[in-house]
């Protein structure tokens, strides 16, 4: 066990876990629904693998752009999907968060999916890797905002599993 604080965040879909799967999986998919609401988003490179890069590209309502880079760590399919997630600039050159200099420059990513009263459980976790003690204060009082930014993407993806 680790003193390093984790943000957790599940939530059931009305979906048969292969669906979620690929939802999370296949960049077309993921293109459709990742990212907070009101932001539009797209996937610059993925290679689903450990070791591979997962790039994306998203827009913000007041016109700002974010740049993600998120490497594989383990694919375990259907069942667990883990990534160091982090920001980056337009070549995919690790940076830190434009919204806040302190926010962890890395995190480990882990996404379970699990059959779940006719649907598909997914529970994502993040924890800062590597962070100082003032990255990992910030990051402690910033898990309220994560939950309405992943609740929202949740909502999109229940969306986009809907439709």
């Amino acid at each position: 066990m680790t003193d390093t604080p984790r943000f957790i965040i599940e939530r059931r879909f009305a979906a048969p876990l292969a669906r979620v799967w690929s939802a999370w999986t296949d960049p077309d998919q993921l293109a459709a629904w990742f990212g907070p609401k009101g932001t539009a988003g797209s996937i610059l490179a993925f290679d689903l693998r450990p070791g591979g890069e997962w790039r994306g590209r998203m827009e913000g309502p007041d016109g700002s752009v974010m740049y993600s880079k998120f490497v594989f760590r383990e694919i375990d399919p259907p069942h667990r999907l883990v990534w160091v997630h982090g920001f980056a600039d337009a070549e995919g050159n690790r940076v830190r968060a434009p919204f806040a200099a302190l926010f962890p420059l890395e995190m480990l990513t882990t996404v379970l999916f699990r059959e779940a009263d006719g649907g598909t459980l997914v529970t994502l976790s993040w924890e800062p890797i590597d962070a100082s003690p003032e990255e990992i204060a910030f990051f402690t009082d910033m898990m309220a905002s994560m939950t309405g930014g992943w609740s929202g993407s949740f909502d999109q993806l229940d969306e986009f599993l809907a439709g």
